[in-house]
């Protein structure tokens, strides 16, 4: 099968990265302290647009912060881009991010700082109310060493204002915005393990049963999407 394309007119991969928290019973698992009363574990990991397949999966306690899973777990290759939402903002990760090669698209801080360095030109018919480049000015804003861009969208339909973060200035400030928009593909594949794959319910209480459960569930959504593609080939969809 010949690799999907993403969608969109640039090389590279585009995958969306988020995690998802899996609620436990504390009192059967209460490795899992998650709350007061809750346990939970998080499974992190980042799809890929073109295909829905998961590229890794990261299984953490449920207090595990995003940001911390990804500084300590994920890696991504030169020239791919990743979309994730603010709760991956860490300067000092973005910059990791910037220096080996790999393009982010997240959405601004309302607190973050910055001074505006150039204006571009947009079509505000089409939403686009700002598309600016900036430097960040807080203490923590100086971990990022470079200039970012800044995209301001306001969606006609829901009246809806958001604000991009990026370091790619190679693409137009739509293609921004749709690249965000496509986040929404990993929610999908979240609520496709939850609902049809079953992993709200455990049929053991220990952390290896209930990772074991997790990537068993895993390998069984990356079977459906081996058969699904042999027979789209094999009738030639």
């Amino acid at each position: 099968m010949a690799p999907k394309k993403s969608g969109f007119r640039f090389h590279g991969p585009v995958f969306a990265l988020d995690s998802t928290t899996i609620e436990l019973c504390l009192n059967l698992s209460p490795w899992a302290v998650f709350r007061r009363a809750k346990g939970a574990v998080k499974l992190h990991t980042a799809i890929d647009i073109a295909g829905n397949l998961p590229q890794f999966a990261v299984i953490t306690d449920g207090k595990t912060h995003d940001i911390r899973a990804a500084r300590e777990n994920l890696w991504f290759e030169p020239g791919a881009t990743v979309v994730f939402d603010k709760a991956y903002i860490d300067y000092e990760w973005l910059n990791a991010l910037n220096a080996s090669g790999v393009w982010f698209v997240t959405r601004m801080k309302t607190n973050c700082q910055y001074t505006i360095l150039e204006r571009d030109d947009h079509d505000r018919t089409r939403g686009l109310r700002a598309d600016q480049t900036i430097r960040l000015k807080s203490l923590k804003g100086a971990l990022y060493r470079g200039k970012l861009r800044r995209v301001s969208f306001r969606d006609p339909d829901t009246g809806k204002w958001l604000v991009f973060l990026t370091n790619r200035f190679d693409l137009s400030a739509k293609t921004i915005c749709d690249l965000y928009k496509a986040r929404w593909k990993i929610e999908l594949f979240f609520k496709t393990m939850k609902q049809n794959l079953k992993i709200k319910k455990f049929l053991g209480t220990s952390a290896q049963s209930v990772k074991a459960q997790i990537l068993v569930a895993l390998i069984a959504y990356l079977l459906v999407h081996v058969i699904r593609g042999h027979c789209s080939s094999e009738f030639g969809e």
